[in-house]
């Protein structure tokens, strides 16, 4: 027991009680790993409603105090390091930048003039017409069934078969990869990741204090022989992969590599979870081909999300799963929201059958590789020889830029952010803190304009950094 009276008499909540108490041991008294009574047990030694343990668990959860394990329990986490304080690095590490009046580089969600409020708007308003009152009703935590179905035949129609049971419908790709690390992993558990690869990712496997081994991207996938080389020696969970116009590389994997990469997972039996967000956005007539097309033996764990082509803050993504994983897919989304909003999968739902996604991703595709196409231009005439950029992407909504071994990008931010200018540091992408002379531009929120003026800063930026003089050859207006 653990002894914890709370005063009923207190200005103070009780649930705030039960967490400051529990804080205070976990700091003081508890070891790292010691496991918390169960909620009702808790509840009863405490004298309290399981609700207010409840609460209080999460709490210590969302300070990354303890760590949750699916059908096990609640545990005292591994002290927190950190040196950073809460700086612009911090926010922009968590997702969060401070645009004011900023050329945001850095941002990969469209910008809202972009959004097809007015078709979308004629999809809601068909959808209250349609269900009334239903359409503010709780959904089944698997998904709207009509919403389910209808990306089952979107998904055919790119390649990728499956059934009906196996789709579940989540609140964006994020949490897609937060319930399927809370299923598969435990407590220092082995996964591998791309490197670079999605920091987002990174916080959702770091979070359940996984181990991460990184293996270094090339022009057409990850380093599979380096892969098989810790494989023969260490046995992993899973292998996160970002198949097409990878974030934030844009690399395309071969089909050759997918190929052997299937082979290594029946191999080796580990899942791959695909996060697949921008193969929609292909700029050359070349078909590309998502991993899933070629799981004959279930080990792709696929997540869809339109987000960067339709508008982000819907929260929707689609997960297609092995079946026995989706009983406890199922558990953990209702324990975490029980269900996706249901007027948003009903509308999106009724856009879909209508075929407004369709016109509006051929319009986005069409407006992005304009722009793909001027920073391209912009990037190799204006900046530096030194700067280079990574790979030969031909698609998606980034470039990835390497400049010479010496330079911190974080440095140059710090100068950009002065001059009006965001953009995204090689480091936070890397587990390992890697790639701290690169960076990440991306050109979805921005215009031309904008485009070419953030180059011209960043080129600016850069000639500060390096304490030289930017001679731009102008002559005085006489």
């Amino acid at each position: 027991m653990l002894e914890i009276k709370l005063d009923e008499d207190s200005r103070s909540a009780l649930y705030l009680q039960l967490y400051k108490k529990l804080k205070d041991k976990i700091k003081n008294e508890l070891k790292v790993d010691t496991k918390l009574p169960p909620i009702r047990k808790m509840a009863a030694e405490v004298n309290v409603n399981p609700a207010t343990v409840v609460k209080a668990y999460d709490m210590l959860a969302e300070e990354q105090l303890i760590y949750k394990k699916v059908g096990s329990g609640s545990f005292v986490a591994p002290e927190k390091k950190s040196s950073y304080s809460e700086n612009r690095e911090d926010m922009l590490k968590h997702g969060q930048i401070k645009l004011s009046e900023s050329i945001n580089f850095a941002s990969a969600a469209p910008s809202t003039d972009l959004f097809p409020v007015a078709d979308f708007k004629y999809a809601i308003n068909q959808v209250l017409e349609r269900d009334q009152g239903e359409a503010f009703t709780y959904q089944k935590s698997q998904g709207f069934l009509p919403l389910r179905k209808s990306i089952k035949k979107y998904f055919e129609e790119q390649g990728i078969n499956s059934s009906l049971k196996q789709i579940q419908v989540v609140s964006g790709a994020q949490q897609a990869i937060d319930i399927i690390s809370k299923i598969l992993l435990d407590y220092r558990d082995q996964i591998i990741v791309e490197d670079p690869t999605y920091f987002g990712a990174l916080q959702a496997f770091n979070s359940r204090r996984a181990e991460i081994k990184s293996i270094k991207m090339e022009q057409d996938g990850a380093d599979l022989e380096e892969m098989e080389i810790y494989l023969q020696k260490n046995k992993i969970k899973f292998f996160f992969t970002m198949q097409n116009f990878q974030n934030p590389t844009g690399v395309n994997w071969s089909r050759e590599k997918q190929r052997q990469l299937l082979e290594l997972a029946e191999k080796y039996n580990f899942y791959i979870i695909e996060d697949d967000i921008l193969s929609d956005l292909n700029y050359d007539q070349n078909r590309i081909n998502n991993l899933k097309e070629f799981d004959e033996q279930g080990r792709v764990i696929y997540i869809k999300s339109f987000s960067k082509v339709f508008m982000p803050g819907l929260r929707l993504a689609f997960i297609i799963l092995p079946e026995k994983l989706l009983p406890e897919v199922l558990e953990a989304k209702y324990a975490t929201d029980i269900s996706s909003g249901g007027l948003t999968q009903r509308a999106f739902d009724y856009y879909l059958r209508e075929g407004l996604l369709d016109k509006h991703i051929s319009f986005q595709r069409n407006l992005f590789q304009k722009r793909y196409q001027l920073m391209r231009e912009q990037i190799i005439g204006h900046l530096p020889e030194e700067i280079k950029i990574t790979f030969g992407i031909k698609g998606g909504l980034y470039f990835w830029l390497n400049l010479p071994q010496d330079q911190d990008t974080q440095a140059l931010y710090e100068i950009a952010v002065q001059k009006g200018l965001v953009f995204s540091p090689g480091h936070l992408f890397s587990a390992s803190k890697r790639y701290s002379n690169y960076l990440r531009l991306s050109f979805a929120a921005v215009d031309e304009k904008q485009i070419k003026r953030g180059i011209r800063i960043l080129k600016d930026s850069y000639y500060n950094y390096r304490g030289e003089e930017l001679n731009d050859d102008y002559s005085p207006l006489l």
